[in-house]
């Protein structure tokens, strides 16, 4: 997969940090898959393999944000346009903060387990793949301000184990594939 077009459009991809970028290690890549007991999807392990954590330049220094359009509507607060914010992928394990590993166990039993994310909105929303069943392969938005009760909170509320579609609550369709989601950004006004 070529993905030169389309990081061009969004002013070029660029390392989180300033060591340049820093692909996640075939072996890595592969043990991640092994826990998760799946094999991510192409595009997206070629992307790991290829960037590992990063970002997009945007317009200009002074104008680096890029956004993304998603085929479910996207609650007001996260968005009042058409474009929801977006700031990075996750990768390798040089930055706690960026680390697709460090995230996934942060997020482990709040998302569905039929997905992990896989980057940010720059606050506490998630970009998510989904990994197995219906959800594999496409692309959500997990939205931490109507995150679902932890399973302690819910049992002492409701008397009863949280149902797995509670989970789902906050949950938006954003892409059927990650190429899609990539073709999905786009560069930001300059007014937000």
């Amino acid at each position: 997969m070529h993905f030169s077009s389309i990081f061009t459009r969004l002013g070029g991809i660029i390392p989180i940090t300033n060591q340049g970028h820093r692909p996640m290690l075939p072996e890595n890549v592969i043990a991640f898959e092994r826990q998760l007991d799946c094999r991510l999807d192409d595009v997206y392990r070629e992307f790991l393999l290829s960037y590992g954590a990063s970002t997009f330049a945007g317009k200009s220094v002074d104008h680096p944000h890029v956004g993304f359009r998603s085929i479910q509507t996207l609650p007001a607060h996260i968005t009042s346009t058409k474009l929801a914010l977006f700031n990075a992928f996750y990768g390798d394990d040089q930055l706690p903060a960026y680390s697709l590993l460090v995230r996934h166990a942060f997020y482990l039993g709040r998302l569905p387990q039929s997905m992990i994310p896989i980057a940010d909105d720059g606050g506490a929303g998630q970009i998510c793949l989904g990994i197995s069943g219906e959800d594999k392969g496409k692309i959500f938005y997990w939205d931490q301000r109507h995150e679902a009760q932890c399973e302690e909170d819910y049992m002492e509320d409701f008397g009863e184990p949280r149902p797995p579609e509670a989970l789902r609550q906050n949950l938006y369709l954003v892409a059927l594939t990650f190429i899609d989601f990539l073709k999905q950004l786009e560069l930001m006004p300059e007014t937000i």
